[in-house]
């Protein structure tokens, strides 16, 4: 068992069974000279923190002076045999352990814990109990962290309870791994996930796998075998991109199938013990996208309730928790870092598309945003390159994802304002500038107008992810939409602009070829003293249809370059949601021209889908499903529509029924 305070260092820990007194060099086979010291650089400051009666005394400290991480961590000496330093070691890497979270309420008071007298390692032991404070004193406005450290063979009968590989160790999953994946095409499906998934998931850390500045590692066999499969399946849709391993007939599809399963199987027993790779592992499951006709479904229940589990090992993990000043080495630092936000991300995204109560909430966590810092590489600080600020600017849309979640999508927020026009703009309109300040924070080459043209399958200095980033960005325009448009259902129509029912379809040239991809295109929502509630539906009506056609845009102009980068597989409801926002434009049309301009736009969606799924069904595929759903027999049998909206559907089939085969 063991307890943290936040600071901790890389390599292996404590051994269990090692008296709390014994020297240092018992509790970790790692040379003297890699061992790091975390002290303060005023430790007079804290020479009232343990008398010599063994009362410890909680001295004021500023935050500032907590976080001063350049000077190592410093206590005071006593005649109690207190140590004076506390040297940094690793959380994740405690030998034959594991290490998880003494919350707030748990039945272990951190506020009691602070109180017990550690070692150099910060560590406690009781019998095969251990308790292990990260590093640091009582600080304000910070709580005291400590984890229980517990030995693994005392879990045994529990992983034993959940295995469902049949009993070999880790050198027969090894093994078995080995034999799908040669160790010297594992090297090259590890460059592959270093060009195509680290920028949009950077889920390991190269520092402590030893991946050189070129991407290469010398040997794979000191990374846990669940991780491993894991990043093999992950790098398994870009073999196209390696000249040897496109051209193996050993990897088809039934390998990926094989590897996931060996994940699967992996974690239920793992589970029961987890490090940072079993997070890791469990995140790269997620990414997965669904193959076969599963590519036409909604995913099943089990998604959100193994994301739900990703969520309880994160936090178990306590990587809730801004690690910033614990005694834990830089590279695991930067890892739990952004960890914790790839969890948040997926929380985020997956609750607001599936319908769901998210699992994190804002009040759990005081993990800061993410910055450049956190994309180093331990002796080579030049690694950090632009391509990885993409997943900073993922998280930050996600804490969009997340006020839009709280502010319409929840329960309560829904049976408030669904009814309440007025309400509904006036709460869009906060969000809606965060969505503009998020967009301007983009580099150029993020920005929607910087659309490369048709030969972008050529252009190899395009950033991966680009296009999954800006068509989450769209999306959540559509969401803001779908949220105010909900109170109009039952709102008087809006007066007509005119009554001309027999536009032609390039009646709405806008669609087409007026709008630029441009993140402050979208029209401005109405005054918050708007008089006249026709006018302002009007307005926001055609700014929602605006919305649609901009996303129907960006959808046609994708390239297979887009499609052949790494696409988060929620994307995938993203397209099955406009689906359903074009289908509600046209059903809630409140005049013919509206219905004449949604039906158009609906029939260019449609086929836009159809053209685009060949490059990537399992991205297209549920969205193409649900449109024809939607329509299949007619959308007059499938709603309740108002007179108007029928019209234009009965003239346009007429229309083409007229048209030559």
């Amino acid at each position: 068992m063991e307890v943290l305070m936040r600071d901790q260092a890389p390599n292996s820990g404590p051994s269990h069974s090692t008296p709390p007194n014994q020297a240092a060099d018992s509790y970790d086979p790692v040379p003297d000279n890699s061992r790091t010291e975390f002290q303060y650089d005023q430790p007079e400051a804290h020479a009232g923190y343990q008398r010599s009666d063994g009362e410890v005394v909680i001295p004021p400290l500023g935050l500032e002076t907590h976080l001063g991480l350049s000077q190592p961590l410093q206590f005071v000496g006593n005649s109690n045999g207190a140590p004076t330093v506390q040297h940094i070691r690793s959380l994740d890497q405690i030998d034959g352990s594991t290490a998880q979270l003494f919350g707030m309420s748990s039945e272990s008071d951190p506020w009691l814990l602070r109180h017990c007298r550690y070692d150099e390692y910060g560590m406690r032991s009781l019998h095969r109990t251990h308790f292990r404070h990260v590093g640091g004193v009582p600080v304000e406005h910070l709580v005291p962290v400590h984890f229980l450290v517990t030995d693994n063979d005392l879990l045994t009968p529990a992983k034993e309870a959940t295995r469902i590989r049949p009993p070999g160790g880790p050198d027969m999953a090894r093994a078995e791994l080995d034999a799908m994946v040669a160790p010297e095409h594992g090297r090259r499906l590890l460059s592959l996930f270093l060009t195509f998934v680290f920028p949009a998931m950077p889920v390991i850390s190269r520092s402590q796998l030893g991946i050189s500045p070129s991407g290469s590692v010398s040997s794979l066999s000191h990374v846990p075998v669940h991780l491993l499969a894991a990043i093999y399946t992950s790098a398994l849709p870009f073999v196209v991109h390696d000249p040897v391993l496109c051209v193996s007939a050993a990897y088809e599809e039934q390998l990926s199938a094989r590897l996931l399963r060996m994940v699967y199987e992996l974690l239920a027993e793992e589970i029961h013990t987890p490090k940072l790779s079993v997070l890791q592992a469990s995140l790269l499951y997620l990414q997965q996208m669904p193959t076969g006709t599963q590519r036409s479904v909604s995913d099943s229940p089990f998604v959100w309730s193994f994301l739900g589990s990703v969520v309880a090992q994160a936090t178990s993990l306590g990587l809730h928790l801004e690690p910033h000043p614990w005694g834990i080495p830089a590279w695991e630092k930067r890892l739990r870092r952004r960890l914790w936000w790839a969890v948040y991300l997926e929380d985020k995204w997956r609750s607001l598309l599936m319908g769901r109560p998210p699992f994190i909430h804002h009040e759990d966590f005081d993990v800061s945003e993410l910055d450049g810092n956190d994309f180093v590489v331990d002796g080579n600080q030049a690694a950090y390159c632009q391509r990885e600020t993409i997943f900073i600017h993922a998280t930050q849309l996600a804490c969009v994802v997340e006020k839009m979640h709280q502010t319409f999508y929840t329960l309560k927020a829904s049976q408030k304002l669904s009814g309440d026009f007025r309400a509904s703009i006036n709460a869009a309109r906060p969000i809606r500038t965060q969505l503009q300040n998020w967009y301007s924070s983009l580099p150029d080459s993020l920005h929607l107008n910087s659309r490369p043209d048709a030969n972008a399958h050529l252009n190899y200095g395009q950033v991966e992810g680009t296009a999954d980033l800006q068509l989450s960005y769209l999306v959540l325009e559509m969401f803001l939409y779908r949220a105010i448009l909900r109170p109009l259902a039952n709102s008087p129509p809006p007066p007509p602009i005119s009554e001309d029912k027999d536009p032609p379809p390039m009646s709405s040239p806008w669609v087409l070829e007026d709008l630029t991809f441009d993140g402050h295109g979208f029209d401005q929502l109405p005054a918050s003293n708007f008089l006249e509630l026709g006018e302002a539906a009007e307005a926001t009506l055609n700014a929602a249809e605006k919305c649609a056609a901009i996303i129907v845009n960006f959808v046609g102009t994708l390239h297979p370059r887009d499609f052949g980068s790494f696409w988060h597989p929620w994307t995938r409801i993203c397209f099955a949601a406009v689906s359903n926002f074009v289908t509600l434009l046209l059903v809630q049309s409140p005049t013919a021209k509206h219905a004449w301009r949604s039906k158009y736009m609906l029939d260019i969606w449609s086929r836009t889908l159809r053209s685009q799924h060949r490059s990537h069904q399992g991205l297209m595929n549920l969205g193409l499903v649900r449109v024809n759903m939607l329509q299949m027999g007619g959308l007059e049998k499938n709603f309740v529509l108002q007179p108007h909206v029928a019209d234009v559907l009965r003239e346009e089939a007429q229309v083409e029924a007229e048209l030559p085969m």
